[in-house]
């Protein structure tokens, strides 16, 4: 009788999610394709319209710029190196 009730209560589950499934057509996808798109473009020209990529740009030269240097105590280290050289 147990297992009678499990089955039941299976078929159940799989039935209730029949219609969810139902819901997912091309239809479905084309309008989430357009929604999603619309979004996309609409965020890409508040960002251009901002100066986000002006201001992105500028940092990222700057994160370079101080990359492309040794930091102080190295610096100091190969001044020091050099003295005891030269």
């Amino acid at each position: 009788a147990p297992r009678a009730s499990m089955s039941s209560r299976l078929a159940r589950q799989r039935t209730a999610l029949r219609p969810a499934a139902e819901a997912l057509t091309t239809e479905f996808y084309a309008k989430l394709v357009g929604v999603s798109f619309a979004v996309g473009s609409c965020m890409e020209l508040f960002m251009v319209k901002t100066g986000f990529y002006d201001k992105v740009t500028a940092i990222e030269a700057e994160r370079r710029v101080a990359f492309s240097e040794p930091p102080a105590w190295i610096a100091e280290l190969r001044d020091k190196h050099e003295k005891s050289r030269g």
